[in-house]
C-alpha cells in the first residue's frame, strides 16, 4: 500500500506543479487578468506550486542525499504548506469583503494594501517556520519539540480553518439574501410588464443565473475534511497515538496536503470566469 501512496503522491505533485505553474504564468503574462482578486490567486498558486515541489519530490531526494539537512527541509516543508493555507484565507477574505461590504472594498482595497495583505500571507508562515527551525536547533527536549509542532502546525491550521469556515458561511448568507432580493425585483418587473403586454406578445425570457455557491461549498468541505485528517495525523504522530502503520500515516498525511493544493487551481482559478475565458481564447487562437 505504501508504494501506491508514493506513486499517487508523485502523480499529484506533477499535477500540482503543472496546474499552479500554468496559473502563475497565465495571470502574470495576461494584462487583462491584473485585478486584485487575481493577484491573490497568483499568490495562492505560487504557494501551491511550492507545495507540489516540497512534499514528495523534495522528501524523496532529501531522504537519499547525505547533503540534505533534514531540519531545514522540515522548515521549508511547513513554510510552503502554511503559505498555501494563509493565501487561501486571504483570497477567501478578499471575496468576503467584496461581497459582504462592497462599498468598503472598493474604497479600501488599494494597491498598497493589497501588497501588504499578500506580504503578510507569506510573512506569517515564514515566522512560524523559523520558530520551528530555531526550536529544533535550540533544544533536544522531545516535550518542547512536541509543543512546537502542536502549536506551530495544528493550532495554526485549526485557527485558519475556523476563519475560513466563518467567511464562507457569511458569503453564502449574503449571496442568498441578495439572490432573493433580485428575484423579488424581477418578479415585480415581470408582473408590471405583463399588465402592459398585448395578447400576441410573449413573456420575456428569464435571465440565466450563474451561482458560485456550489463551488465555494465544495471547496470548504474538501479543505476542512483534508485538514481535519491532517491535524489528527499530525497530533497522533506528535504525541505517539496508536496508529496501525506510522509510515503509511505519514504518506497519507503528505498525500492529503498535496491533494488540497492540486484542487486549489481548479476550484479557485480555472473556474473563475475571466481566467476560464482567457484559457478558451488561448486554445481557440491555437
Amino acid at each position: 500500500m505504501a508504494n501506491w501512496l508514493v506513486i499517487t503522491g508523485w502523480l499529484l505533485s506533477v499535477a500540482t506543479t503543472i496546474g499552479n505553474g500554468f496559473v502563475v504564468l497565465l495571470v502574470t503574462k495576461t494584462r487583462r487578468l491584473h485585478s486584485s482578486a487575481n493577484w491573490f490567486i497568483l499568490s495562492l498558486a505560487a504557494a501551491d506550486f511550492g507545495v507540489g515541489i516540497a512534499v514528495f519530490p523534495s522528501s524523496y531526494f532529501c531522504n537519499d542525499s547525505m547533503a540534505c539537512n533534514f531540519r531545514v527541509y522540515m522548515a521549508v516543508f511547513w513554510f510552503f504548506l502554511h503559505s498555501s493555507v494563509t493565501n487561501l484565507c486571504t483570497l477567501t477574505w478578499n471575496r468576503y469583503i467584496a461581497i459582504v461590504h462592497p462599498f468598503r472594498y472598493h474604497n479600501s482595497m488599494t494597491k498598497r494594501r493589497l501588497r501588504m495583505v499578500i506580504l503578510m500571507a507569506w510573512s506569517i508562515p515564514l515566522a512560524i517556520a523559523l520558530s520551528l527551525l530555531v526550536g529544533i536547533y535550540a533544544t533536544e527536549s522531545k516535550t518542547v519539540l512536541k509543543l512546537l509542532r502542536a502549536t506551530g502546525v495544528s493550532a495554526f491550521n485549526i485557527i485558519c480553518s475556523a476563519l475560513l469556515f466563518y467567511a464562507v458561511v457569511r458569503i453564502l448568507v449574503v449571496a442568498r439574501t441578495k439572490s432573493r432580493q433580485e428575484f423579488a425585483i424581477e418578479r415585480q418587473v415581470e408582473s408590471s410588464s405583463a399588465s402592459y403586454m398585448s395578447a400576441g406578445e410573449t413573456a420575456p425570457r428569464k435571465r440565466k443565473k450563474y451561482s458560485t455557491a456550489p463551488f465555494i461549498i465544495a471547496l470548504v468541505v474538501f479543505f476542512l475534511v483534508c485538514y481535519s485528517v491532517v491535524n489528527y495525523l499530525v497530533l497522533c504522530i506528535t504525541f505517539s497515538c496508536v496508529v496501525s502503520d506510522s509510515t503509511s500515516s505519514g504518506q497519507i498525511l503528505n498525500l492529503l496536503l498535496v491533494l488540497n493544493s492540486a484542487v486549489n487551481p481548479l476550484v479557485y482559478a480555472l473556474l473563475k470566469r475571466d481566467i476560464r475565458k482567457q484559457i478558451k481564447l488561448m486554445f481557440i487562437c491555437k
